[in-house]
């Protein structure tokens, strides 16, 4: 499994400096300030000493966290097939070139069902309230089910109480009522 699956955009709140954003931001014109946003959201997710890097040993914790040990050496690799300066780090820049450089059809499906079945915990191709709840706890987000349940309803078009596939990818393309946005306003509560 490729560090793309990883890494993969989950959107939340807005919380990022002018500087940062306007060196980041010069890189990526072809991106929305909105998207670089969202990008830098997650990557904070992924750096957890704050250091503005993200290091093999984090992008381990939180494989780690989703069921998905592996090994110092693999980790290193997949940092360095992202690290474009070389000094062993992902930054914010190579965080947002990984998620919107030269990603063909083929493997933004092949992510979109990796991240889905890191949500369907007991693999019958639904996302519970539940699940949901263990994923986001997982990550260092602490929900209630009952925010949990918001959050689905958000994006449940057939009214069944779970995210499906279809959803899930609707909701991952950037819709307006997307999981993320949801429980960006949700924290905000």
């Amino acid at each position: 499994m490729g560090i793309r699956s990883f890494l993969s955009k989950r959107k939340k709140s807005k919380s990022s400096t002018p500087t940062e954003n306007e060196s980041v931001s010069s890189s990526f014109s072809q991106i929305s300030r909105t998207e670089i946003d969202e990008y830098e959201c997650v990557f904070k997710k992924f750096d957890v000493n704050g250091d503005g890097k993200i290091s093999w040993s984090e992008l381990g914790a939180i494989m780690a966290s989703l069921g998905h040990a592996a090994i110092e050496d693999d980790l290193k690799k997949m940092v360095s097939e992202v690290d474009g300066d070389g000094d062993g780090y992902i930054d914010l820049e190579e965080f947002i070139e990984l998620n919107t450089k030269g990603v063909d059809e083929t493997n933004v499906l092949e992510d979109l069902r990796n991240a889905f079945s890191m949500f369907d915990l007991d693999n019958n191709g639904l996302i519970s309230a539940e699940e949901l709840q263990k994923v986001m706890r997982s990550l260092g987000d602490y929900c209630s089910i009952a925010d949990c349940k918001k959050m689905i309803s958000g994006v449940d078009s057939d009214g069944d109480g779970a995210i499906c596939f279809s959803e899930f990818e609707v909701m991952m393309s950037g819709s307006s009522s997307s999981l993320s946005t949801i429980l960006a306003s949700t924290n905000q509560d």
